[in-house]
């Protein structure tokens, strides 16, 4: 049932399963026996492929087991289960807590979905500080129940936000069903548009929440009869049978996002990439060697790694400077043809009338591509602190794997600027070097049983903002705290606040583009962002590490050439 070339990917994504995971699926075998006097059963033409695919799934690795169940020969489990309908898939947890269910056939984008959480099972996430604080308030159990198609992107969406907050809290009762399996339920439920979401039994939504607002409406759905609507992506709902004549149940087609189409672009390319770094230009050359023209535009202003000092863990280009990569990378793809930079600011993507992207930037130019890929990074939130911008880069570091081997036996100070600040745990900086300080901002709080705890492995910890950076031409002496103490220190390992590119609110607005609780440009498995079309990769989607970045463009590309000349003939 499974491609081969799809199993390959899955072997190796599976080798890094910390604990094994058990599929319990429940089915309804065929028999050619009728048993006289005995209730008819409604056939499941899905549960046979399902089983083929769960089978090939767990084939692909030793920690994935298979576990089938006969659902009417069980009833006793299916009940304490609570199995409403086969085919059905199980993910159970200890605990206590409420498994992870999925009703239907599990392909096309679910199953990227379903791969993503079986990989996160043994050790979910930790969720976002504001994210905790929000589950935190769930006074008992609520059960999300997503319904779907399984060829809709803002569906996969839907689905992979219900269970990720069932990943992050045992509260949490997440449940699937793909609407190809079961059309009733639309007749039943008296759906109108897809995907929607029911919360609690009786409150639904339509259309693709991230998790957090997700996660405020499950808990408004506790304390209120009546919760206010939770925050949706625009244009993320489909209408029912969208097409004309179309029959109740069938797979929904996109609603077109309400905004104004503009005029075509006199001059177009296949495929127009914004943003210059290790991403676009990795698709850029996967794109023009398999003969599509391309557009990289790449911003004039200096880019987030300009400070950088070298290209680190990136086998091949060790130590590279970050111009001499793009240097490099541009004389293999003019080698081959084909794409063109402009060095351009991408001010806006909107849709042309005839359904191709138009791309028009600070200028004023504009040209028309039939695929965007978004690989313009993000930006730092450097705080407002003397010294910090000039030791940016060099001596204040954000990635111990970036330039750890760099400031290897120097005096580090890890710095914990706040209360869910990004930060690095203490004890991994022993990695590459045994001085370490820590300093916590004056609104962190450390139990005491902790700080002992690090003391005794011989960090030196320090309370108080930190006013100032003592620096030489960007090398640190010491840091001054609020309180007048000075510190001698060497290099800081500070992870400041990622922020998405301004465009990125700019095309939630103008396209409905959706976006996860940080800002950062919503993806499923695929790098498929919720427009048809439009792609992301490397730092547009939090990613911070420019060989996963390169990956990540990469694939994207890969996957617009594959499906090329699937795309119906207009």
């Amino acid at each position: 049932m499974i491609p081969e070339q799809v199993l390959a990917a899955l072997r190796q994504r599976f080798e890094a399963l910390p604990a094994p995971v058990t599929i319990d699926y429940f089915h309804q075998g065929e028999s050619a026996v009728i048993v006289p006097g005995a209730p008819s059963r409604t056939p499941c033409p899905a549960c046979g492929p399902t089983k083929e695919t769960l089978e090939d799934l767990v084939g692909v690795s030793p920690k994935l087991r298979l576990v089938t169940h006969e659902f009417h020969a069980e009833p006793q489990l299916v009940e304490s289960w609570n199995i409403e309908r086969i085919p059905a898939l199980l993910l159970r947890r200890g605990g206590g807590a409420p498994p992870l269910r999925y009703y239907g056939l599990p392909q096309g984008l679910f199953f990227e979905v379903l791969v993503e959480v079986i990989s996160a099972f043994p050790a979910p996430p930790a969720p976002s500080a504001a994210l905790a604080e929000v589950l935190d308030r769930l006074t008992d159990t609520v059960s999300l129940t997503v319904i779907g198609s399984l060829r809709h992107p803002a569906a996969a969406q839907a689905v992979a936000s219900a269970y990720q907050l069932a990943l992050f809290s045992n509260k949490v009762e997440a449940t699937v069903i793909e609407v190809e399996t079961f059309p009733e339920l639309v007749q039943e439920l008296g759906l109108g548009e897809l995907p929607t979401t029911i919360v609690a039994g009786q409150h639904g939504f339509s259309g693709v929440a991230n998790t957090l607002s997700l996660a405020q409406f499950a808990v408004d759905a506790q304390q209120s009869d009546s919760p206010p609507a939770p925050q949706v992506a625009p244009g993320s709902a489909a209408a029912i049978g969208g097409a004309p004549g179309a029959p109740p149940g069938s797979a929904p087609q996109p609603v077109p996002a309400e905004v104004p189409t503009v005029e075509p672009a006199a001059d177009a390319v296949d495929v127009a990439i914004v943003g210059g770094g290790p991403a676009g230009l990795q698709a850029a050359l996967v794109l023009v060697r398999a003969r599509k023209t391309v557009a990289v535009f790449d911003a004039p202003a200096p880019a987030r790694n300009a400070a950088s000092h070298g290209v680190h863990n990136f086998i091949g280009v060790e130590g590279m400077l970050p111009a001499d990569l793009a240097r490099t990378a541009w004389e293999q793809i003019d080698a081959v043809g084909g794409a063109s930079l402009r060095r351009e600011e991408v001010a806006n993507i909107e849709r042309d009338h005839e359904g191709e992207f138009v791309l028009t930037t600070a200028q004023g130019d504009r040209l028309g591509a039939h695929h965007v890929i978004l690989a313009f990074g993000h930006r730092d939130a450097i705080p407002d602190i003397p010294g910090f911008a000039e030791c940016w880069g060099d001596t204040v570091i954000s990635c111990p794997f970036c330039d750890g081997y760099e400031h290897r036996d120097r005096v580090w100070g890890l710095v914990v600027p706040s209360t869910g600040a990004k930060a690095t745990p203490p004890l991994f900086a022993y990695n590459w070097t045994d001085r370490v300080k820590l300093f916590l901002g004056s609104g962190v709080d450390l139990p005491d049983e902790l700080a002992a705890a690090l003391e005794a492995q011989g960090l030196d910890l320090h309370k108080g903002d930190i006013t100032a950076i003592n620096h030489d031409d960007g090398k640190i002496a010491s840091v001054t705290l609020e309180g007048g103490e000075t510190v001698p220190v060497e290099t800081l390992l500070w992870s400041s606040e990622s922020l998405p590119s301004p465009l990125v609110q700019q095309l939630a607005r103008g396209l409905g583009l959706a976006v996860t609780e940080e800002g950062f440009v919503a993806v499923n498995a695929m790098q498929q962002t919720n427009v048809e079309g439009i792609w992301a990769a490397g730092d547009a989607t939090g990613s911070t590490l420019a060989l996963d970045a390169a990956r990540t463009g990469g694939a994207v590309a890969m996957l617009i050439v594959q499906g090329w000349f699937e795309e119906p003939v207009q």
